[in-house]
């Protein structure tokens, strides 16, 4: 009896200790390391615009300082005059004597226009102005030459221009002097065409050509 007694205790203290171990064994296990959840990362709403943000093309173009546009038309050049101009489509252009041009309608070649030009030191733009108005008067002596206000001459450093009224319809004549040019162009309009717009517009792209 006395010696299960003294065994008891040494039960009782193997106990102890070998609960020990386990708490200690138990408090060194580290847990296992958790992953942090990946959050999506934030979209960037100024750069995604800018990416998408498309340059609008400029559609101004450069002008070359003439307030009076192109035409829609062919560029011609004159074999015999050192000049160039734009022939609108629905006209022709030919040589019709030495020194001068004639632009004129398919459909009816009695609608046309003459162009003549010269250097400024050939000849006086004065003279050149007083010899149109006459040659606009002999087309019809017995009608009275008027200053015609439809030809814009402000892209020029001089401008004069005449009409008169005939059976067939306008006569009208225009000189101008541009860049180391002076042209004059003598206009045969139809009262049933009325093509004398276009010619205006032909006759205002002429230009010097150098030889």
């Amino acid at each position: 009896m006395k010696k299960n007694i003294l065994f008891a205790p040494a039960i009782l203290t193997a106990g102890i200790l070998l609960a020990g171990c386990g708490t200690a064994d138990l408090a060194e296990e580290k847990p296992e390391a958790v992953n942090p959840v990946e959050t999506p990362e934030e979209t960037n709403d100024s750069d995604t615009q800018e990416d998408d943000t498309t340059e609008e093309p400029d559609d101004s173009e450069a002008t070359s300082g003439d307030s009076h546009a192109v035409p829609d038309g062919e560029l011609t050049m004159s074999d015999q005059q050192a000049y160039q101009l734009y022939v609108l489509d629905g006209y022709a252009f030919t040589a019709e004597e030495p020194n001068r041009d004639i632009v004129f309608l398919e459909e009816n070649d009695a609608v046309f226009m003459r162009i003549e030009t010269y250097y400024p030191s050939d000849i006086s733009f004065e003279d050149l102005a007083a010899n149109t108005k006459d040659t606009v008067q002999a087309s019809n002596p017995d009608a009275e030459v008027q200053e015609f206000t439809g030809f814009d001459g402000s892209s020029y450093s001089q401008s004069a221009a005449f009409e008169v009224e005939t059976a067939e319809g306008h006569v009208t004549g225009i000189a101008f002097e541009g860049d180391n040019i002076i042209v004059r162009v003598t206009i045969f309009d139809h009262s049933t065409v009325e093509a004398r717009d276009d010619f205006i517009e032909m006759a205002q792209t002429i230009e010097r050509m150098q030889k």
